[in-house]
């Protein structure tokens, strides 16, 4: 059974650890991994931000059945997202100046975890028109407060993190 407080101490534990990262993306695929996750958690649309400090932020993220994809943007530090139900598609660019140069793309089914470094920029959205995707998601710092950035228009043009403008959607607690 999923318990958020005990998800977010287990994220707290995991991030003192040599390898921090892959002993949270652990903790998050357990957590995926669990069948009632998604009833333990609110279905409402949005970023519900769990947890936050300058040193991790836990959020539950929640995207409508065929929302569309979001701009493409950063974190500036460490993600590890997990898909606790739905579909997620993720599609990974590169800054190769002057422009932003898309990579490759990877689809996350339920269950599955992915780990992204600090200069990973991608773009997100749920492909699946009946079904909600809910994700649970894990930061290496204060996801909130830090100075990012997004890429607009045809061109791609690199503007200050707006999140409403970037996802569609705020994050709340």
């Amino acid at each position: 059974m999923f318990v958020e407080e005990e998800f977010i101490q287990a994220c707290v534990a995991a991030l003192r650890e040599e390898e921090s990262v892959l002993a949270i993306k652990e903790v998050v695929a357990r957590a995926v991994r669990e069948r009632n996750i998604d009833e333990r958690l609110s279905g409402v649309p949005g970023t519900r931000v769990l947890y936050c400090d300058p040193t991790l932020t836990v959020a539950h993220v929640v995207s409508p059945p065929g929302s569309p994809r979001s701009l493409p943007h950063d974190h500036r530090m460490w993600a590890v997202v997990g898909i606790a139900a739905g579909q997620e598609d993720n599609e990974f660019f590169r800054r190769s100046s002057p422009v932003l140069e898309s990579v490759n793309g990877m689809s996350l089914q339920e269950g599955e975890t992915l780990a992204m470094g600090p200069e990973a920029i991608h773009a997100i959205g749920n492909p699946m028109r009946s079904r909600a995707t809910s994700t649970l998601r894990v930061y290496g710092g204060d996801l909130i407060n830090v100075q990012r950035s997004m890429w607009t228009g045809p061109e791609r043009q690199e503007e200050p993190y707006d999140p409403l403008r970037a996802t569609g959607t705020t994050a709340s607690n």
